[in-house]
């Protein structure tokens, strides 16, 4: 995040040359919604993906650096240019086969300084799958959010995978317990780092999915979320629901220490760390029970909603910035009631982007207020 808040930025144009399935494209005069419609295979997704890279610094798809450069490329770059507050920026991601860099008006900066001048939301089907999906999954979104609102969360998270895949090469090179035991200390302490921030994130996106279920439900529900703790996991039942206990970074410290002793013969027996972070698991839970094995496929389209429109909420609440949507053909995925819901960020200021195969998913009304973007297998068709 740049050190000086950016207030009432939007993306106001983009151009790439031999990114993904590109050869070359230009839009320029971007307004607040922008409708990318095309058949699948035509580069939709690839858009926003170059997007997020040039607002999160990262890609929801974790791509090779090969994947990001045209097929008999040598290199790719995609850039976009931000203007508000008088201010033009432009921010470009450079690729070759061997390195990424990023660019802030001509001069390298590194991710972190890329990351939060226009924050992004990005909503895919994959994500629709978070509820019952995989703990690594929920963790990488809640991460993710936490990076773009403040650069001293990636820092965090970063040192915390460094000394654990050193934690970890030392179990395989099975290093004396001494050794373990210093490296465990600077773990723990990192780790407790880690937590604190993530609690206090969660802490604070519950209020708003909260509020958002509420009206998606019509009040029939009430929605939760319970984060447990690594050192909670042998005890807790991830099925019967608890209010969080948060402990502070010190309580949260002196716990992992102990469990990493007192477990230390299973972690040398199994080459791996098995407290910290990295296992932490994130439960959402209607009524009390666990949504991962009771939700109904409309509940939890109605939970994922809920939460991708707490990051937006969020987002705005701590960096007085509306975010940029991104919405990766979920329309289709959606019924009228939750495309409504989707619809209402837009009255509200939030610059969006949709894909979607066809356009008849979108009233007229939309459409009028719509940049239309049609795509063919041979790039642009349109773009009116």
């Amino acid at each position: 995040m740049l050190d000086d808040l950016l207030w009432g930025i939007i993306l106001s144009a983009i151009d790439c040359n031999n990114f993904r399935s590109y050869h070359q494209l230009k839009l320029d005069e971007i307004g607040m919604l922008t409708l990318i419609i095309g058949p699948n295979a035509t580069g939709k997704t690839n858009l926003l993906e170059g997007i997020q890279y040039t607002t999160a610094a990262t890609s929801f798809r974790h791509p090779t650096l090969l994947h990001l450069i045209r097929s008999g490329e040598k290199n790719s770059w995609f850039k976009s240019v931000f203007e508000g507050d008088g201010r033009n920026l432009e921010v470009e991601l450079r690729c070759s086969l061997d390195r990424k860099y990023f660019y802030l008006n001509g001069k390298k900066k590194q991710a972190h300084k890329i990351r939060g001048i226009l924050p992004s939301v990005l909503f895919c089907p994959d994500d629709l799958n978070l509820i019952k999906g995989s703990q690594s999954v929920k963790r990488t979104q809640l991460d993710l959010l936490g990076s773009q609102i403040s650069s001293g969360y990636n820092a965090v998270r970063k040192d915390y995978e460094k000394i654990l895949r050193q934690k970890n090469s030392c179990l395989k090179q099975e290093m004396p317990h001494e050794y373990l035991s210093s490296i465990n200390e600077v773990l723990a302490s990192i780790g407790a780092q880690l937590y604190h921030l993530r609690s206090q994130l969660v802490t604070s996106l519950i209020p708003y999915i909260q509020d958002y279920y509420h009206e998606l439900s019509l009040g029939r529900e009430e929605v939760s979320i319970r984060y447990i703790p690594s050192w909670e996991r042998a005890e807790a039942n991830p099925e019967e629901y608890q209010e969080n206990a948060w402990v502070d970074r010190h309580t949260a410290q002196e716990l992992l220490v102990q469990k990493m002793e007192n477990d230390y013969p299973k972690e040398h027996e199994r080459h791996m760390s098995l407290y910290g972070p990295q296992i932490d698991r994130i439960e959402f839970y209607l009524d009390k029970r666990n949504a991962s094995s009771f939700a109904s496929q409309g509940q939890q389209r109605s939970l994922v909603l809920s939460y991708k429109m707490a990051e937006v909420a969020l987002i705005k609440e701590k960096l007085g910035q509306n975010p940029l949507l991104l919405l990766d053909d979920v329309m289709s995925e959606l019924d009228n009631d939750r495309r409504s819901a989707l619809f209402s960020l837009l009255s509200e200021g939030i610059q969006t982007f949709i894909t979607a195969t066809n356009s008849e998913m979108f009233d007229e009304s939309l459409k009028k207020q719509a940049r239309i973007v049609e795509l063919g297998f041979d790039g642009v068709v349109s773009y009116g």
